[in-house]
């Protein structure tokens, strides 16, 4: 990476979990001559970089000049010309992914620095550089290669590739490959034409960005740890009444559900005994000018490249500009003010949470501990109370303010998914309990390499799933099929690829929560 560097002035890295980042992104100053450079990290992981910083400074060449800026505080509206001031001449951008949305604030930042100075080098790089799409990384790769980007140039060109190479949820008839058929020149890539155009295609493709000077990608594992995954099947009849009213389109307290998100949503909830809701409701105006001013948003930032986040727009209309948006300024700040959303988990039943807190209670004398990931933090917090272990969520904190870096190893905790999936070392665990499946299969490759990582003394890292409803299980295999997209067309290894899998195939798990399996499908 850091040869990379040195000889082609930037590098993008689909490297895998575990794998050096941090180190490689403060010596990359050293190794390219930077006088003003510059550390880009999830808010969440700046500490923990400041204090690897310190500890790598006793052994290794790293400069005090590094400054390290979250890519939240990049895109605040008070940050919009932060890059002006601080002028990089280079950008290491670790988890890089925080970069794939083109119309985030923090990215068009960042691509207009790139246009104004475009002899800028950065170093891209992120566990997870994609999820499902070759756009989230496109405008990246060319920020980085500059004129070596193996991503096509032209966006009419990068939306027909990406096409034919995205994963596409909810697609059952696969796209015509058509002219791509011309990347497959290898033996294996043209006899797997024959058998599944869109895989021969993707592995093509791969071969094209992992031979391009200045990638450097993670193509196996070469962990001495094995990973096993496997599930199992929970009944919580106390919900079944809740979520036969939410397939109908209504929630528990009889209201209706507007769309099919917020079905998924509650779903999600009511597997684990509990749902959220406002509380009070919000009123129908207020819902409505919130709709409407989400709308304008949306359509001034397509339209003005030069604006970035809400506040600015806010300060464009109310300056003049886009008159006539005006009167939809005018009724959203009127009616702000008077509602302000606060939400509540309503309770159904705590079977899920009592099975957690059992399972943390198993791990406390096995040497291990274990961690409980949760995706919603009134769960995180029932779960902790009831198992007498601490919750780290937000910030990587628990409720007194201690960090996750300062938990005893060992001894057993719950986790958010949201603030503790990326970018923590925790490989002195090798047990996992996930409560909520996540969709995504980027999400996963995070989540599992916080333990089955480089440093993991165990020789095998396991992962038990607690499933209640198909949704979940569903959830699974969506991001199983993301994670052979990632696989094909990176060739980086996914975990999800080589574990040992055991979880049961969705059409096999209830529509409610009974706990049992349906008969298997004849074939």
């Amino acid at each position: 990476m850091l040869c990379d560097l040195h000889d082609y002035g930037g590098a993008l890295a689909p490297l895998g979990v575990g794998e050096g980042k941090t180190l490689i992104s403060l010596l990359a100053p050293v190794v390219g001559a930077a006088e003003a450079p510059l550390l880009l990290v999830p808010a969440k992981l700046v500490e923990k970089t400041r204090r690897e910083l310190r500890a790598y400074r006793a052994h290794w060449l790293v400069p005090s000049y590094v400054r390290i800026v979250s890519y939240e505080l990049l895109g605040r509206a008070h940050a919009s010309d932060l890059l002006e001031q601080i002028r990089p001449d280079l950008i290491v951008a670790d988890e890089c992914h925080k970069l794939k949305n083109s119309r985030a604030a923090v990215t068009r930042r960042v691509k207009r620095y790139f246009d104004k100075y475009p002899r800028t080098r950065l170093i891209a790089m992120s566990g997870t550089i994609t999820k499902r799409s070759i756009l989230d990384y496109a405008h990246i790769a060319k920020w980085a290669l500059k004129g070596a980007n193996p991503t096509p140039r032209d966006l009419e060109t990068r939306l027909a590739w990406s096409e034919i190479l995205d994963e596409r949820p909810g697609t059952d008839e696969p796209p015509r490959v058509g002219a791509l058929r011309r990347l497959c020149e290898l033996p294996d890539e043209l006899a797997e034409l024959g058998v599944d155009e869109v895989r021969a295609v993707r592995r093509a493709y791969r071969r094209r960005l992992v031979e391009t000077p200045g990638v450097v990608a993670s193509v196996e594992s070469a962990l001495g740890a094995s990973l096993r995954i496997d599930a199992e099947l929970i009944a919580v009849p106390e919900v079944v009444h809740a979520v036969e009213a939410l397939r109908r389109w209504e929630r528990p307290d009889g209201e209706p559900v507007l769309n099919a998100l917020e079905v998924w949503r509650h779903l999600r909830e009511l597997a684990l005994g509990f749902w959220y809701r406002w509380d009070p409701a919000p009123p129908d105006d207020w819902l409505e000018a919130r709709r409407v001013w989400s709308r304008v948003v949306r359509e001034v930032l397509r339209r003005d490249p030069t604006l970035d986040s809400e506040a600015q727009v806010t300060r464009a209309i109310a300056a003049g500009s886009f008159p006539e948006y005006a009167a939809d300024l005018a009724a959203w700040q009127r009616l702000r003010p008077t509602y302000k959303p606060q939400t509540r988990a309503v309770w159904l039943s705590e079977r899920v949470a009592r099975r957690c807190a059992s399972w943390l209670h198993g791990r406390r004398d096995d040497g291990d501990g274990g961690i409980a990931w949760v995706e919603h933090v009134d769960f995180g917090a029932r779960v902790a109370e009831l198992a007498g272990v601490p919750f780290f969520g937000r910030g990587g904190l628990d409720r007194t303010g201690r960090s996750i870096l300062d938990h005893s190893p060992g001894k057993p905790l719950v986790c958010s998914i949201e603030a503790n999936a990326e970018g923590r070392n925790l490989q002195a665990w090798s047990t996992n309990l996930v409560t909520s499946p996540p969709t995504v299969g980027a999400t996963w490759e995070q989540l599992l390499g916080r333990t089955h990582r480089h440093g993991q003394a165990e020789d095998e890292v396991s992962c038990h799933l607690v499933i209640a409803l198909r949704e979940q299980a569903a959830a699974f295999e969506r991001a199983r099929a993301d994670a052979r997209y990632i696989s094909d067309t990176t060739g980086h290894a996914q975990k999800l690829c080589y574990a040992d899998v055991d979880v049961p195939a969705s059409s096999r798990v209830p529509v409610l929560p009974t706990g049992e399996l349906e008969p298997e499908q004849p074939s």
